[in-house]
């Protein structure tokens, strides 16, 4: 199985490649793949079964003072106040579509996360979104925005406390006929960002929706116990 992508510009970045959460995206052990694919996180949800958004990533995003090497990581974080990036970074992304999530092609239509701006005044979602749109003939839509100021994502801790934060928060611009929705952003911490985009976009009409991100969060901690597992 191949595990690593050769970027044009010469650099090679590691896939995050099965198995994972069928939910979340996050890594598990080879041993829970046919028996109970799900992240701790994710097991007992009561959503588990038919969550609002499943989550896709093309490599793994890493903590800067756990790896400070890691490239891809280096790059997520760059992404936030240098749009130059958004080339190289593109082409993971439709690496992912192209080999590790070839069904993502099919969907109707992209749409990023609301707008939490860069310090350049752009929206790092927002240029990667456009880019999946325009590359597979797909319609662009910039649908969903903060209705009202909370803290950022980052800055919480506990999962619950994010997922409270940021419920009721969403607003959607648009109302959907059943499309299917292809959810972009850089990064998938807890997904608590996610799931409300999710819940937002299908409580105005979408139909299935699944997100992509550049990267997903994978500790330390995280590892250390994968590694346990699979030797």
């Amino acid at each position: 199985m191949k595990r690593t992508f050769f970027r044009s510009d010469g650099m090679e970045l590691e896939i995050l490649y099965p198995p994972y959460c069928q939910v979340c995206g996050n890594p598990i052990p080879d041993c829970f793949a046919d028996t109970f694919p799900y992240c701790a996180a994710c097991r007992n949800r009561p959503d588990r079964d038919d969550p609002p958004v499943r989550v896709r990533a093309f490599g793994k995003y890493l903590f800067e003072e756990e790896f400070p090497d890691d490239v891809l990581s280096s790059e997520i974080r760059r992404l936030k106040t240098d749009e130059t990036l958004v080339p190289q970074l593109l082409e993971c992304l439709f690496y992912a579509i192209d080999h590790q999530y070839p069904d993502f092609r099919e969907y109707d239509i992209v749409v990023p996360v609301m707008r939490g701006t860069g310090s350049g005044g752009y929206s790092p979602p927002a240029l990667l979104a456009e880019g999946v749109a325009s590359r597979y003939g797909m319609r662009y839509l910039d649908a969903l925005y903060k209705s009202k100021v909370y803290r950022p994502m980052h800055s919480i801790s506990d999962h619950l406390e994010k997922e409270k934060e940021i419920a009721g928060n969403v607003g959607c611009r648009y109302r959907f006929n059943g499309e299917s929705v292809l959810l972009i952003d850089d990064t998938c911490i807890t997904g608590a960002t996610k799931r409300e985009c999710a819940a937002v976009l299908r409580a105005h009409g979408a139909g299935e929706v699944w997100s992509l991100v550049l990267g997903r969060m994978v500790n330390r901690k995280h590892l250390e116990i994968l590694g346990s597992y699979n030797g």
